[in-house]
């Protein structure tokens, strides 16, 4: 009684049993749970069919011709598509505890012993179909999970991406609108004020605070087109990391070391995974600054023909294991995800009172133009 007829999203069970009457008293009692009953006569059989179909239980009978129960059964486990199908066995023989050790290393979770008690045959099948549908709930939930989780993953690529762009933009606007303007507004101040030198002395020492003021706010400028987006990354990602070593030496007073292992470490380097090798840079410095107290600050940088590479260290006061693992740590979860981006990895390595070293990688895609070794 094959189930050709089965409606879809029901759970079938798989009968297999070369005695054509404990076949259909078993399918009787499947069919009155409202479940499918596949009947087969032989293993052999259900091997072909396990092939292309998917069972939440099987009932298979021990004492076939052929292929026996055991060999049956743990030829089924042994193919990944059947090989977590449940699989109880049937047998009209009293079993030893040595038959039953090898039952269940075959693959059994059950047993179920001829006469056959409908009452029990059904209550063991419709456990494990609630099982059977559990699981594929479970999965199915899984696979929502794992769907949901990449549509973030790239709705946060896509959402980085249009920042980058947005800073760019603006900074550039800033430079070309603001900063042309304040140029202007300079060259006049510095007429006035050289007009004024002799004749007005009052209205040039006004003309000199002006001047003082346009200078500062050039500078304010400066400073906020350079935390948009540097200039200097047009240059190339080893010019804008040396500009950026120098500038947090300049403003904290700490020893900044750049060590470059290569003058071509940035050659074949595309846009994105410098900004995001820069913004890693950049993010590492300003937490040596706020948290690790320390006086010396490590940046190398190395490459091969298949990865960039940077390495961030400083001799603080390190990171704890339980302040690494918090939830809530953004800034490296933030670099994290920027290297996920990119298929790179963040290594962290910490001890207390001796520093912190981050170990940066991201694969080379672009060939550059000399050939490495």
């Amino acid at each position: 009684m094959d189930s050709e007829h089965m409606t879809d999203g029901a759970a079938s069970v798989l009968v297999v049993d070369d005695n054509a009457a404990k076949r259909r008293a078993i399918g009787a009692v499947i069919h009155g749970l409202g479940l499918h009953a596949t009947e087969i006569a032989s293993g052999r059989d259900a091997l072909r069919l396990l092939l292309k179909r998917d069972f939440a239980l099987i009932l298979l009978d021990v004492r076939m011709p052929e292929l026996d129960g055991f060999e049956t059964a743990a030829l089924i486990h042994g193919r990944p598509r059947s090989a977590h199908t449940p699989v109880i066995f049937i047998t009209a023989e009293a079993q030893s505890d040595v038959d039953r050790a090898l039952g269940y290393t075959a693959g059994a979770v059950d047993y179920i012993g001829s006469p056959i008690v409908p009452e029990v045959l059904a209550a063991k099948v419709k456990i494990f179909v609630d099982l059977f549908h559990l699981q594929k709930r479970l999965l199915r939930q899984a696979e929502e999970l794992r769907h949901s989780k990449l549509l973030l993953q790239q709705l946060a690529s896509h959402q980085e991406i249009i920042k980058e762009e947005e800073r760019k933009r603006i900074a550039r606007e800033i430079h070309d609108e603001l900063g042309q303007n304040l140029l202007a507004l300079r060259i006049d101040a510095c007429m006035l004020n050289a007009r004024t030198a002799s004749r007005h002395p009052r209205l040039n020492e006004k003309t000199r605070m002006a001047l003082n003021q346009i200078d500062s706010t050039i500078r304010s400028v400066r400073s906020i087109i350079n935390d948009l987006r540097p200039p200097v990354l047009d240059l190339g990602l080893q010019a804008a990391i040396e500009w950026q070593v120098h500038e947090f030496r300049r403003r904290s007073g700490l020893d900044c070391v750049l060590l470059a292992r290569r003058s071509d470490f940035d050659d074949g380097l595309d846009e994105r995974s410098a900004t995001a090798l820069f913004r890693i840079l950049q993010e590492s410095l300003t937490n040596v600054l706020r948290h690790a107290q320390a006086s010396r600050v490590e940046v190398e940088l190395d490459r091969d023909a298949s990865q960039f590479r940077m390495r961030i260290a400083d001799n603080g006061v390190g990171i704890g294991p339980k302040r690494m693992n918090r939830p809530k740590t953004f800034g490296l979860q933030g670099m994290r995800e920027r290297l996920r981006m990119l298929d790179g990895s963040l290594e962290i390595s910490s001890v207390p009172d001796r520093g912190t070293e981050l170990r940066i990688t991201i694969p080379v895609r672009v060939c550059p133009r000399a050939e490495l070794p």
